[in-house]
């Protein structure tokens, strides 16, 4: 199990030193919503911060493009330092297409799905991916609820990677805390990303 840290609910005035201690603590990454103000209502990260960033630390990055055509970006945000990029399955016109497109360029390729979005909307493209993230809130803010159905959707799909025998890890992303996290991984969770549980 590994552990990331989402930089969005962290001080942006100390984001050297809370990068120092994360590392000190056994983080193995951190992780960047990036937000456009249409597919979700929220401002996030853009890939100059992050690249700016990628020079003072060797974590791994892991970004989540919460945005509209994502396709367009793609590109700057690999060479912003990302080694998982993530996208969403309705966001861009040929999914399968970017996502091969960012293995080519030797970065995990990584499908969120929301609360609404069911396993089989988006299980033809598990042979392609490297890792799904659940989200276990609704994108876009954090604080929220965790919400308990996401436990059986990590549960089954752990069942389905283990059954076909895919490479992928899971990630679980949104108000994980030390009072559900040794469940998360319980159920099959292979990386946890820590929020404001952790910054606060």
């Amino acid at each position: 199990m590994e552990k990331y840290a989402s930089l969005l609910s962290a001080d942006a005035c100390n984001y050297k030193e809370i990068i120092k201690k994360l590392e000190e603590n056994g983080f193995s990454g951190l992780h960047f919503d990036v937000m456009d103000g249409h597919f979700v209502k929220n401002f996030g990260f853009n890939s100059h911060i992050i690249k700016t960033l990628r020079k003072i630390t060797k974590l791994k990055f892991s970004i989540h493009l919460q945005i509209k055509n994502p396709e367009i970006y793609i590109n700057d945000f690999i060479k912003a330092g990302a080694d998982i990029l993530t996208i969403h399955p309705f966001t861009c016109n040929n999914l399968e297409r970017e996502l091969r497109f960012i293995k080519a360029n030797e970065v995990q390729t990584s499908i969120a799905i929301e609360p609404y979005v069911e396993l089989e909307d988006i299980e033809k493209y598990l042979p392609i991916v490297d890792n799904v993230n659940i989200l276990s809130v609704y994108p876009g803010f954090g604080k929220q609820k965790f919400i308990e159905k996401s436990f059986n959707k990590i549960k089954k799909l752990k069942n389905i990677i283990i059954e076909k025998n895919f490479s992928i890890s899971i990630s679980v992303d949104g108000s994980v805390k030390s009072e559900n996290d040794i469940a998360i991984v319980e159920c099959g969770a292979d990386i946890l990303i820590y929020g404001s549980s952790i910054f606060d």
